[in-house]
């Protein structure tokens, strides 16, 4: 159960990293290259803080579903030398694991220091903190943090395979490919559909390292104070059929989240003032 559990919060908590996207002004007349075109749609504005509610469903081939119900907070840190964001997420359902709570530090890129992960259970009445490298923990799961946030472009060679015309919309279609290997990043190349009006990615599908597909994830976005968020998404395993689908309700941007919150005596109290 506690694995479960880490892994579920986990993953619903790395959703909300991603923030709100800044969508670019296309670029009039001149060619993009593919390093542009997929700098332009992981341009990302998180805003200062932001709250959510957060649906995930997972279906299985038999049509039989499993649902949590969270509660997440996060707060940027652009202006912090050291920390990047931090982020809280409540368990609210089933009800066998309300009051269980997660709590993750991220760090510049450029500090080179994995981010930090905390988890409180109520039976244990305490709050333990988890291991440094959370695929760790992910062995056979059907949704990996890297399915679920931005990728360095940095990290990868990135390719133009064509652009491709759906119901009426234009599509870049990128591929990427890691330059090197990274036992934390279990893909051999993702390809990515991305608009070609505002740059916004709505599909990708993810390749495991011998060249198979393995899962497919489709994204719709919500227009929210002159930015996009994301609305849902849902990743289709093609191996076992098992869907998962995230839908993301009640956001609120900028509300002025206080850093005392992000502290284990929230985790305990299970109270956000």
């Amino acid at each position: 159960m506690l694995l479960k559990q880490i892994k579920m919060l986990y993953l619903l908590m790395v959703v909300g990293i991603i923030g709100a996207t800044v969508v670019t002004p296309p670029t009039a007349a001149a060619e993009l290259t593919a390093d542009q075109i997929v700098a332009k749609s992981e341009g990302v504005y998180p805003g200062m803080d932001a709250q959510s509610k957060l649906t995930f469903t997972i279906r299985d081939p038999d049509g039989k579903e499993r649902k949590v119900i969270l509660r997440r907070y996060w707060k940027n840190y652009s202006d912090d030398e050291d920390i990047d964001s931090k982020v809280l997420v409540f368990h609210e359902y089933p009800p066998d694991t309300k009051g269980t709570v997660f709590m993750v530090w991220t760090y510049k890129a450029t500090k080179h220091r994995p981010e930090e992960m905390w988890i409180y259970l109520p039976i244990l009445k305490k709050v333990q903190k988890l291991p440094e490298h959370p695929d760790e923990i992910f062995s056979g799961a059907n949704l990996k943090p890297a399915d679920m946030i931005s990728r360095d472009a940095s990290l990868d060679k990135h390719k133009l395979l064509r652009e491709e015309t759906i119901e009426n919309q234009l599509y870049y279609v990128i591929e990427s490919v890691p330059k090197e290997n990274n036992p934390d990043y279990n893909y051999g190349k993702v390809v990515r559909w991305i608009k070609k009006n505002d740059f916004l990615k709505e599909r990708v599908d993810y390749y495991s390292t011998d060249g198979a597909l393995q899962k497919t994830q489709l994204i719709t976005w919500k227009n929210l104070k002159n930015a996009f968020i994301w609305e849902k998404v849902i990743i289709k395993n093609v191996r076992t059929d098992v869907q998962t689908i995230l839908s993301i309700s009640d956001v609120e941007i900028d509300k002025g989240l206080t850093d005392k919150i992000f502290s284990e005596r929230t985790m305990i109290s299970g109270k956000v003032r």
